[in-house]
């Protein structure tokens, strides 16, 4: 599995998440911390549903929060929960 945005240690991705959870504006620069971590969270060889195809397809779209607000979603309802 891989590894929670909470042990990363280059200091780039926790204050990209917390902004994300904490519902403050988010910059380029956290987007694009925020989706290649979750591009690798979904590279994982997960169970093979359809959903996981598509979450796989999606997350080099993610550019937006509400874009990433829908990919989450849809990885929640696959078991598949990256924060």
């Amino acid at each position: 599995m891989p590894n929670y945005w909470m042990y990363e240690t280059s200091g780039v991705l926790r204050p990209a998440v917390e902004a994300y959870l904490r519902d403050e504006p988010m910059t380029p620069e956290h987007i694009a911390a925020l989706r290649a971590y979750l591009r690798q969270w979904i590279a994982y060889p997960w169970a093979g549903s359809e959903a996981v195809h598509v979450l796989r397809k999606a997350v080099d779209q993610l550019y937006s929060r509400e874009a990433i607000d829908d990919w989450l979603e849809l990885a929640i309802e696959q078991c598949i929960d990256p924060l």
